[in-house]
């Protein structure tokens, strides 16, 4: 295979790829995943190897056709992985070209910066020696190369997007604010997919990066449809159709209409038993929230001392698990894991809502109640729980106030479920985890008021 087929009048050369940073930018709905998913797709099927940085577990899918090895600790992976194991994945994947989905959808921010910093280190390390063909596909990269803010992370990025070509590094980038990826990675894109926008600070981007006049640039992107772009190559620019990916789209739009999951291929034995031994022999490596070297503690808020047993220690006293479904219990293991990777407070402030719900608590109530500053709690909110759907902020006069929100996340996490729990089985999973999670306020006050 010479070329990467993306559309009608749009064939890329292979060779032309090699070392490429390559933009996808647009907004949500305008087709760039679908774009990314296709150049991912054509690149499989010429059995060039990459990495991919799934943010949003979406693009398991490509297991549909080809045979990739998904990692991490999303839904959807072959492999549950820590940081201990990211670096042994990179050797894995740059020696025996197998091309990995890095699945950390489930990883909290601090974690999967950890996680992907070890990995893409190691890939650059590794490249420079082997000097092959290797693509790094990043989705949502904004987030880890944004403009003006300076992380290890974004350095090591940038230098596989700006000078891996040497290397026979290669990138893909793909955001939905191009305003806030760093400029230097975009002007130096060998190659852009620009889909609609909207945002004014956006079309701007679009401007610099475009050789039209403003004016031409902003009427011709506005009028865009979805899986529409511009290509832009060099100094030419031209309107393209990207065609519609044949593998399962993970990131579909949710609808009435029924979606069926797709088949997907195995990962051969040789592959996971190889993976197997290099675990085996990685050194343990912390996990949860570290402190960057650069900050002074000082400026920190200090919680009072508390022990910080994990979730897993807990006394655990029969739950009324026995009538679960064995997936529905994998999910709610997974979900009790990425608790267990928060500060005590924040898992004493879940523990505590829930075993309440659902009455209502300010940050001062809940200061009182948990044992802990409240100025640590307006700090450092519980936004990692808001986000999954545990518990819900609400703002009064009296200030900032959260309650569990246990019913809602059950009937949306485990929606998959519904017709297999039937309404007695959603009721023995709520009770099942709101009885997981007074365990976890159990053991804490225990810690907190043992002499």
């Amino acid at each position: 295979m010479n070329a990467l087929n993306l559309g009608p009048g749009l064939a890329l050369p292979l060779a032309d790829v090699v070392g490429q940073c390559v933009a996808i930018l647009g907004i949500r709905g305008s087709g760039k995943s679908n774009t990314a998913g296709v150049i991912f797709e054509e690149l499989l099927a010429a059995h060039y190897p990459m990495s991919i940085v799934d943010i949003d577990g979406e693009y398991f899918g490509l297991k549909e056709k080809y045979e990739v090895l998904v990692v991490g600790s999303g839904e959807n992976v072959d492999v549950e992985l820590d940081m201990a194991a990211a670096g042994e994945v990179a050797d894995l994947s740059l020696h025996e070209g197998v091309p990995v989905i890095l699945d950390v959808s489930d990883m909290l921010a601090d974690e999967r910066e950890r996680f992907l910093l070890e990995y893409l280190t190691r890939i650059w390390a590794l490249a420079g020696k082997l000097r092959k063909p290797y693509m790094i596909g990043i989705e949502e990269c904004h987030e880890f190369i944004p403009q003006g803010v300076r992380t290890d992370l974004k350095e090591v990025i940038a230098r596989i997007a700006l000078r891996g070509r040497k290397r026979g590094l290669g990138a893909v980038v793909i955001s939905q604010r191009s305003a806030k990826v760093e400029k230097d990675v975009l002007t130096q894109a060998g190659m852009l997919f620009l889909h609609r926008v909207v945002h004014e600070a956006d079309m701007r981007v679009y401007g610099e990066l475009l050789p039209w006049r403003r004016l031409e640039a902003k009427e011709t992107v506005s009028q865009l449809g979805v899986g529409e772009c511009i290509f832009m190559s060099g100094s030419t620019a031209r309107k393209v159709k990207i065609r519609l990916r044949h593998t399962f789209h993970g990131g579909y739009t949710p609808s009435f209409r029924a979606v069926e999951s797709p088949k997907l291929r195995q990962v051969r034995s040789r592959i996971l038993d190889a993976l197997a031994r290099a675990r085996s022999v990685a050194p343990p490596v912390a996990v949860g929230p570290q402190p960057s070297p650069r900050e002074d503690p000082r400026a920190r808020p200090v919680d009072p001392p508390l022990a910080s047993a994990p979730i897993a220690d807990a006394p655990d006293p029969p739950a009324p698990d026995a009538e679960l479904p064995g997936p529905v219990l994998l999910r709610v293991d997974r979900l009790l894991r990425r608790l267990n990777r928060l500060p005590p407070v924040k898992r004493r402030l879940v523990a505590f809502l829930v075993e309440r719900e659902p009455n209502t608590y300010t940050t001062s109530e809940l200061a009182s109640w948990i044992d802990c500053a409240e100025a640590a709690l307006l700090a450092e909110p519980p936004t990692e729980l808001v986000d999954l759907g545990l518990i819900v902020q609400e703002r009064f006069a009296r200030g900032l106030a959260y309650r569990a929100a246990l019913r809602q996340y059950v009937a949306e996490a485990f929606a998959g479920f519904a017709a297999e729990l039937g309404p007695e089985g959603t009721r023995r999973l709520i009770a099942h985890l709101r009885h997981r999670l007074a365990c976890i306020s159990t053991a804490e006050r225990n810690l907190v008021h043992t002499p």
